[in-house]
């Protein structure tokens, strides 16, 4: 790791942690304002910084200190959340992190939110948000959530779009998720919900298990892998998925997506969450083609370049756009 991403590392781990006071406050705004470096080494160290809180959320001690001199290792004696996440921050921060595109654009909600509130996560946005009880969601952009922390519940309604949830055990307060028809209830685990435009709520587990109810239906015990779906209409399903695939399904809260098996059209509907800058499709069989691969989501004119040169298309710019046609 750099000099200049430890710096952005320590500073990330202070305000994670909510330790700085308004002097320290004002020294990080005027590091962040001297050099536009340290704003996206900032925004890789915060991004990357939302994993780890995974783990706390989940029950991993991490030991912050008042003034950050390194970064802290995950400690060996906590519980193993899986092994493929006991990794040190020092090398995440220093590897995935440093590999992120600095123009990801990472809306963080620093303050811990007590009663009730409404978030939301705009255009081009992720939003993190650290609850009272220690819990944190996760916006993605478009995305509108309603939370209150009641006494003997903690409640969050979803408006729109698609959160991950990283639950704090609790047995005396369960964590209840209402997206449309669907009521999820949890006590702590680490969860994906997505909710449509056309009503259809998908429930991926990454760990842990919730017990999701829907439609009149009994309550269904959902593990980790697990992915269920409730159509606006139609039945209900329920699939195991690989642990890549729950992953990949989560890249959004670095910046990324897998558009593996969507077509050019789905692809750029997928940008229109995150950029002003429009992927312009035309003509209904290029629209129809279709692409593979992880993309940044701060990057559509990279994307179009990709789709243009793997299906032979002329890729023709606008100030606003990019627009996909057949030579």
């Amino acid at each position: 790791m750099n000099a200049l991403d430890e710096r952005a590392a320590q500073w990330a781990l202070r305000v994670d942690a909510a330790t700085l006071n308004p002097q320290d406050q004002a020294e990080l705004d005027a590091w962040l304002a001297a050099d536009p470096r340290h704003a996206g080494a900032f925004a890789r160290a915060m991004a990357a910084n939302a994993y780890f809180e995974r783990a706390v959320a989940l029950g991993v001690d991490r030991d912050i200190p008042e003034v950050a001199t390194g970064i802290p290792e995950v400690s060996a004696e906590a519980p193993r959340v899986s092994e493929r996440r006991v990794m040190s921050r020092r090398l995440w921060l220093g590897g995935a992190a440093g590999a992120m595109a600095a123009s990801l654009l990472v809306a963080l909600g620093l303050d811990r939110l007590a009663g009730s509130t409404s978030l939301t996560a705009d255009k081009g946005t992720v939003r993190r948000t650290a609850l009272e009880d220690g819990s944190a969601v996760t916006l993605n952009a478009g995305t509108e959530v309603s939370v209150a922390m009641k006494p003997l519940e903690r409640r969050i309604s979803m408006l729109a779009g698609e959160a991950n949830f990283d639950v704090a055990k609790d047995t005396s307060r369960p964590f209840i998720v209402e997206a449309g028809p669907v009521r999820i209830r949890v006590v702590g685990t680490s969860f994906l919900v997505h909710l449509s435009e056309l009503g259809e709520v998908a429930v991926i587990v990454r760990e842990g298990r919730v017990e999701v109810q829907a439609k009149g239906m009994p309550p269904a015990l959902l593990a980790a892998g697990d992915r269920m779906t409730v159509p606006a209409q139609g039945a209900i399903t329920r699939e195991q998925l690989s642990v890549g695939e729950v992953d990949r399904l989560g890249l959004w809260q670095r910046g990324e997506m897998d558009l593996t098996g969507l077509t050019l059209g789905d692809a750029a509907r997928q940008y229109a969450l995150y950029s002003d800058r429009r992927i312009v499709i035309d003509d209904p069989q290029v629209a129809g083609l279709k692409m593979a691969g992880v993309f940044s989501t701060s990057d559509p004119k990279g994307f179009a370049q990709a789709a243009a040169l793997a299906h032979g298309l002329r890729l023709t710019e606008r100030d606003d756009a990019v627009v996909l046609s057949r030579k």
